[in-house]
């Protein structure tokens, strides 16, 4: 059986939004508003299996969270 990359590439999508509206962070839970936040969503986890309700995971990150994020997934590969 083929891995899961071989029918999809994206695993992941970010996207870089305006905070028209308050919107609450995912991981420290601070409040975004008037202000620009990365919405990840992820279509599939570390063993290859699709989410079971919707698309896809949304998570909501604040910049420096998403820096963060970008410089620890570095160091794993």
């Amino acid at each position: 059986m083929k891995h899961i990359s071989a029918y999809f590439d994206k695993v992941e999508q970010a996207t870089e939004r305006f905070a028209w509206l308050p919107v609450r962070s995912s991981f420290s839970k601070r409040r975004i508003w008037l202000g620009k936040y990365v919405e990840m969503h992820i279509y599939f986890d570390d063993q290859g299996r699709p989410p079971i309700k919707g698309r896809s995971w949304q998570l909501i990150y604040t910049p420096s969270e998403y820096t963060y994020y970008c410089l620890t997934k570095e160091q794993k590969i």
